[in-house]
Order: structure tokens, then C-alpha cells, then sequence
């Protein structure tokens, strides 16, 4: 009998952020590149707050939901049978909020800086505690920001260079049950959860602006990979196992294991043209290397079973002190296209959408990371009232995942090792579907009078 596989996390692989941040950028479908012109190109291109003209202050909030349902299929069933799957397991969470606060002013005509909070989407996960697809993900969240200051500068009236240096914050939390015996029963289920956190990584973001002419502007934007080790505790519930009655205690503990989770670097690219006056159209892409990110690995582990009425080897009653956890992952690219339209003085209006490749083969794909290839559609809008000093700003945006009929999943129960010879279970075959929405407001307030042209 051996314990040598805690803490396996399968749902902490790349590909797990649902969509760019940012209020203005979800309505122009994360086109926001060459454009980004708000205390939030903090997140996007800080070469963008060259344009900030007067000191403002912004708070906003967003609201993210990833809607999952999954049937899956019973082992060695025919799809055409009845009863041939579970009933669905369905995510059950509610939508997780991201609020985001900053200050940008300009210092000269060729300076500015800014100071903000802001975070990526990556919405969380709840499910049926004895669902069938426990063996994946009962429930999980992932909550990543950054805070710092950013600056930009002006050297030539047609290039301007941006950079942040970022404070980021990771928290993770997972629940999936592993198995005894390899049955698909609850007597050979064990459940394993880790709750870590990262208080502070630091990190740079830079990028440029190029405007030849007035009518176009090229932006680039690049963040260099992140490595976190998000600390914290993991614990193995054995109780109603069969295993349960063979130990002294039902629950074991580890108060400060290390998880180590290296995030991509991410290479933003964007045009924007501005054929008339107060129309802009941008088309963007956006390039993530989740490839690089070869393993996860789980260091520091210090658990230790017990039992009086079987005698367990010393080599045998000890958990690992590390696990690495393969990735496997693709990289990504998104292809972006957005614009907006000043129809008023009073009223902006903006449109836009993306599609992005998926991480993971269907294969590979689980109820624990729903990451297909994916298409986003938004819209928004805002309205500049009280002389231009307040700005309200709302976007709203769906997300469409390809649904998938998996009949050749690679995704497998997690063997507890406890039992020699067992054969995990194929868990991933079945029918999965997902689609998911943003909404954001944003209120920003200006000081100081606005400029006026000649």
C-alpha cells in the first residue's frame, strides 16, 4: 500500500483565465491595444496612458460566470442506449466579482503615471459534492491581480514606451475526489483539497505606442512569465472510504505545502485606424506560450497516516514530500477586432469580439478546465456628463464554447496508490457544453479642466 500521490490538482494547468479584464476592453471584444486610453492600459499597453489628459480617478466592477454542464458517459456504455449517462453535473457557482480601482494623471505633455488595482477573469466552480464528475473537480477558484504603478514617456512625438512594475497576488482552491479501488463508487473515494496562496510575486509589464500619423496608431505589449509559489494547507479526507475504518484518524492535514505555477508570458500586438473623426477600429491579436509551462509541482508535503489495525511500512505511511503534475499544454493565440464610435460629445459606443484556440485537445478537456476553442462578443458604451468630468462606462459580453461529444477522453480517475494494480477509470467521455457572460461598470472622475483645442 503506498500514499504517494497528494494533492494532485489537475485543474491548475494554463488556459484557465476565461477572458482579458478591463470594462472599456470587454466592449471592444479585448481590441484595446493601439486604443487603450484609461488608467486600465495599466493591464493592456501602458504606453496608452500617454493619453490621459486630466488626473482621474476610476473604481469599477465586473461580474464573471462560466455556465458547464456535463454528461457523462458510464463506463463501457453505448451513447445509444438509455440510461447510457449520469444525470448532468452542472456548475452551480455564483458569478465571481472582480472590482478594479486606479489613478492616472498626466505630469507633462510627455509623462504620465498611473496607479491601479486590476485582474484577469478566471470564474470559479462549484458542483454536486458525490456528482459524477467528482473525480475532476467538486469545486475550485482561482483569483489572480496586480497591483503597482505604471508610467509612460513620450521621447518623439510619434513613440511612446510604457512600463508597470506589478505586485501580483495568486490564490487557489481545490476539492476532487481521488480513488481506492478504481471503482466508480463512493466506498473507494478519497477527497483531497488545497487551499494557497501567493501573497507577492513581482513582475513588469511593458509596451509601445508608434503613431506615424494621426489616423493610425500601433501598440505591442509584453509580459514576461510569472512564477508563483502559492503556500498553504492540503488536507486528505478519508471518512465513508473503506479505507476509513483501517486508520486511526479520518482526516489528515498539512498546514503549509508549496504549490509552484509558472503563468505565460503574453505578447499583446494591435493597429488602430481612425478613418473619420470619433471612429476607431482596431484589430489585435494576442499570443500566450501556456507550452512552457511543463509541469506543476506540489513541494514540502508533510503528511503522515496512521493505523492500528494494519501494519503500514514506514516508506508507506509517508506522503511524498514532492509531486510534479504534467501540463501538457498548447499555447494560445487570439485574434481580436473592436471598435467605437463617438455618436455625441455625451455618448460613446463600441462593439467587438475574438476567438481563441483552446489550450487543451477535446481530449484532454474536463469538467475541472472547460477550455475549448471560444468566441467572445461584446458591446458597451459610455456616457461623459457634468462637463466631461464624470465618465460612466458599461459593457456587457458572451462567451461560446464549442460544445463537445468526448468519446476518447485521456481524462482518468486519480489512483490513490493504496492498492496495488488498480486501474483508474476513464472519466472524461461524455457530452459537455459551456458558454459564459462578463458585465462591467466603471465610474470615472476627472479634476482640473479639460483642454480645449484652438
Amino acid at each position: 500500500m503506498s500514499l504517494l500521490w497528494l494533492c494532485s490538482m489537475p485543474a491548475l494547468a494554463g488556459g484557465y483565465f476565461y477572458s482579458d479584464a478591463g470594462i472599456v476592453a470587454t466592449g471592444r471584444g479585448g481590441a484595446w491595444v493601439a486604443g487603450a486610453d484609461t488608467q486600465f492600459a495599466q493591464y493592456y499597453n501602458p504606453a496608452g496612458l500617454i493619453r490621459v489628459e486630466r488626473p482621474t480617478v476610476n473604481v469599477g466592477w465586473s461580474g464573471v460566470q462560466q455556465n458547464v454542464g456535463f454528461r457523462r458517459l458510464r463506463p463501457g456504455a453505448d451513447p445509444a442506449e438509455p440510461d447510457a449517462f449520469y444525470d448532468e453535473a452542472v456548475n452551480q457557482a455564483s458569478p465571481f466579482s472582480v472590482p478594479q480601482i486606479g489613478f492616472a494623471t498626466p505630469l507633462t505633455p510627455d509623462i504620465a503615471l498611473a496607479v491601479g488595482f486590476y485582474s484577469p477573469f478566471a470564474p470559479s466552480s462549484l458542483y454536486e459534492e458525490e456528482g459524477p464528475q467528482r473525480y475532476t473537480i467538486k469545486d475550485t477558484l482561482i483569483y489572480q491581480f496586480s497591483v503597482g504603478p505604471s508610467i509612460a514617456v513620450r521621447p518623439h512625438p510619434m513613440l511612446t514606451l510604457g512600463l508597470g512594475l506589478q505586485w501580483k497576488y495568486l490564490q487557489v482552491g481545490q476539492t476532487v475526489d481521488v480513488t481506492v479501488n478504481g471503482d466508480d463508487a463512493q466506498l473507494g473515494d478519497i477527497a483531497v483539497e488545497a487551499r494557497v496562496v501567493d501573497l507577492f510575486t513581482p513582475n513588469i509589464n511593458a509596451g509601445l505606442l508608434f503613431e506615424p500619423i494621426d489616423q493610425v496608431s500601433v501598440g505591442l505589449a509584453v509580459q514576461p512569465s510569472t512564477q508563483f509559489q502559492a503556500r498553504g494547507p492540503a488536507s486528505l479526507d478519508f471518512t465513508d472510504s473503506f479505507v476509513d475504518v483501517l486508520l486511526n484518524e479520518s482526516q489528515y492535514t498539512d498546514e503549509d505545502v508549496a504549490l509552484n505555477l509558472q503563468l505565460p508570458w503574453v505578447v499583446r500586438a494591435g493597429v488602430a485606424v481612425r478613418p473619420v473623426e470619433r471612429l476607431e477600429i482596431e484589430a489585435a491579436v494576442v499570443w500566450q506560450d501556456w507550452s512552457s509551462l511543463a509541469d506543476i509541482s506540489i513541494e514540502e508535503i508533510d503528511i503522515t497516516v496512521d493505523s492500528d489495525s494494519i501494519a503500514l511500512p514506514p516508506d508507506q505511511r509517508q506522503v511524498d514530500e514532492e509531486i510534479v503534475l504534467p501540463a501538457g499544454l498548447r499555447d494560445t493565440v487570439s485574434w481580436r477586432l473592436g471598435a467605437e464610435v463617438q455618436l455625441e460629445d455625451w455618448l460613446e459606443l463600441r462593439a467587438g469580439g475574438f476567438y481563441e484556440n483552446a489550450a487543451l485537445t477535446p481530449q484532454e478537456v474536463s469538467v475541472a478546465l472547460v477550455d475549448t476553442d471560444k468566441v467572445q462578443l461584446g458591446g458597451g458604451g459610455s456616457l461623459y456628463l457634468l462637463g466631461q468630468r464624470l465618465r460612466l462606462d458599461a459593457s456587457a459580453a458572451v462567451l461560446l464554447f464549442d460544445n463537445l461529444q468526448i468519446r476518447d477522453s485521456t481524462v482518468s480517475q486519480i489512483d490513490a496508490g493504496v492498492i496495488d494494480g488498480v486501474v483508474p477509470l476513464v472519466v472524461g467521455n461524455g457530452d459537455l457544453r459551456s458558454n459564459g457572460w462578463v458585465v462591467g461598470l466603471q465610474a470615472q472622475w476627472a479634476f482640473g479642466a479639460q483642454e480645449t483645442t484652438p
